[in-house]
């Protein structure tokens, strides 16, 4: 059965996430604001931005060092934290069912004949 838990990260404090996931490399705190306006729209002044930094540290998502200014850098992956997103909503809405979770995502879009045959690859690739 499905405990359903709030998600570890606020909408913006995914957003200040997903910057520095998308860096790939430290990153300062007025560069993560650059990227929250021009990639969300959001615009925030620097002590908003610190404000979720701060907590992004405290929940273990990433670290700072100094030098000169301050960098952050992520300690927890995207891909585990998206892997464990995509697991929830599984469990949650899907009640558990990989098959009812893909039936509803490839039902929402039309597949160019190109995307069908390369979703059908991947499928080939992981089960054969």
């Amino acid at each position: 059965m499905f405990t359903y838990k709030r998600s570890e990260l606020s909408e913006y404090e995914l957003a200040t996430m997903k910057c520095i996931w998308d860096a790939k490399e430290p990153i300062t705190c007025q560069e993560i604001m650059g990227r929250l306006r021009d990639e969300y729209g959001l615009d925030y002044q620097d002590t908003t931005v610190y404000t979720y930094l701060k907590k992004l540290k405290m929940k273990g998502f990433i670290s700072s060092y100094r030098r000169g200014v301050i960098f952050f850098e992520a300690v927890r992956s995207e891909d585990d934290y998206r892997d464990e997103q995509v697991k929830k909503t599984e469990d949650f809405w899907f009640r558990g069912s990989t098959q009812d979770m893909i039936a509803a995502l490839v039902s929402r879009k039309k597949f160019t004949k190109q995307e069908k045959e390369d979703i059908k690859k991947l499928i080939d690739e992981w089960y054969n």
